[in-house]
C-alpha cells in the first residue's frame, strides 16, 4: 500500500509547486485576517503535551486540500475559509513565527487537528507512518514532503490527533523555528526578579507573568503555561536536587540536540551574576520539567 501511493502522492505535491510558479494564481475571495504572530498567541492552551484518548472535536471536516494563497491571505483566513485548524496548516506548511503565506504559493490545509511526533534518525516518512500505525499516505495530507528519504532526527512530522501516540506534542503550542524543529512561541522578557539569580536571567529572555523562587515556578507557572517533559527551544527548565540551591534552579533552553540533550544558558549556577551556557543529557533526573 505504502511506497507506491505515498510516491504518487509526492510526484503529486511537487506537481503542485510546479504548477504554483508556471501559472497565474486562481483562487476563491478570502477574507483578509490579522497577521498570525503565532501559534500559541493565547496563554491558555495548557496541554502541550497529548495524553490519553484524543477528544471528539478532533475528527477531520474534510479531505486534504492544496490550494493557491490569494493575496492578502493568512493562515487565519485561510483556516476560517475551509473550516481547518490553524496550527496544523502552519505545522503542515512549516510556516514559521510571524510567517504567512505568500500570494500564489500553494497551501497545504489538512483535514483536520493534528499532533507532533519526534522522527528517529535515518527514518523515511512511510518507515515513521508504519511506526507510529497510520498509512504512509496520510502522512501527506498533514505534512508537504517532496520524497522518501531518511530523514534527520530529532525533527516532528505532523500526524492526525486521533492517531497520535501519547507524548505527542499539541501544535498550537508551539511555533515552527525550522523546518520541523518545534519552538516555544518567542516573547518579550523583562527583569521583574532580583539581579544575579537564576530567575532573574530566564525572566530576561522571555515573559514570565508568575513569581516564586526557582523551586515554586513549575507549581506557579501551571495556571497560566503549558508544561511538559520534553525539551523545546524557548522553553524554561526547572532543576532540583544535588548539585543545585534548595530553592531549585531554572535555565533558558536556546537549542535541542538530535539525540535529545539540550543546549541551556543560565545565571548563578557557575557563580552569583554569571551567566554560562551547557548541554544538559536527556533523562537527567535533575530535571522536574519544562514550561512552554
Amino acid at each position: 500500500m505504502a511506497i507506491r501511493g505515498l510516491r504518487h502522492r509526492l510526484l503529486r505535491h511537487a506537481w503542485v509547486l510546479l504548477i504554483a510558479l508556471l501559472l497565474p494564481v486562481i483562487a476563491p475571495c478570502l477574507p483578509v485576517g490579522a497577521s498570525l504572530t503565532s501559534a500559541a498567541s493565547s496563554a491558555q492552551i495548557l496541554n502541550a503535551v497529548i495524553e490519553g484518548a484524543p477528544a471528539d472535536q478532533t475528527a477531520p471536516t474534510g479531505p486534504a486540500l492544496t490550494v493557491m494563497a490569494p493575496a492578502g491571505a493568512t493562515v487565519d483566513s485561510l483556516a476560517a475559509s475551509y473550516d481547518r485548524n490553524p496550527a496544523s496548516i502552519i505545522w503542515a506548511n512549516d510556516f514559521g513565527p510571524d510567517v504567512e503565506p505568500q500570494a500564489g504559493s500553494p497551501v497545504l490545509l489538512p483535514p483536520g487537528s493534528g499532533a507532533l511526533v519526534m522522527v528517529q534518525s535515518g527514518e523515511s516518512p512511510s518507515q515513521f507512518a508504519t511506526a507510529v500505525g497510520i498509512d504512509p499516505t496520510v502522512l501527506l495530507d498533514y505534512n508537504v514532503l517532496q520524497e522518501d528519504t531518511p530523514l534527520a532526527g530529532g525533527g516532528y512530522l505532523q500526524v492526525p490527533f486521533a492517531d497520535a501516540p501519547q507524548g505527542s506534542l499539541n501544535p498550537a503550542a508551539f511555533v515552527p523555528a525550522t523546518a520541523g524543529i518545534p519552538e516555544v512561541p518567542p516573547s518579550h522578557g523583562g527583569d521583574s526578579f532580583p539581579y544575579g539569580e537564576c530567575t532573574y536571567y530566564v525572566a530576561t529572555r522571555r515573559n514570565i507573568s508568575w513569581d516564586g523562587n526557582a523551586g515554586e515556578w513549575w507549581q506557579n507557572a501551571r495556571s497560566s503555561r503549558p508544561e511538559g517533559e520534553f525539551p523545546v527551544a524557548g522553553a524554561v527548565v526547572v532543576f532540583e536536587g544535588p548539585g543545585y540551591s534548595y530553592d531549585g534552579h531554572v535555565a533558558f533552553v536556546d537549542s535541542v540536540n538530535a539525540n535529545g540533550s539540550f543546549v541551556i544558558s543560565e545565571m548563578n549556577y557557575d557563580g552569583w551574576g554569571r551567566i554560562d551556557q551547557r548541554t544538559v543529557q536527556a533523562g537527567d533526573p535533575s530535571i522536574v520539567g519544562f514550561i512552554y
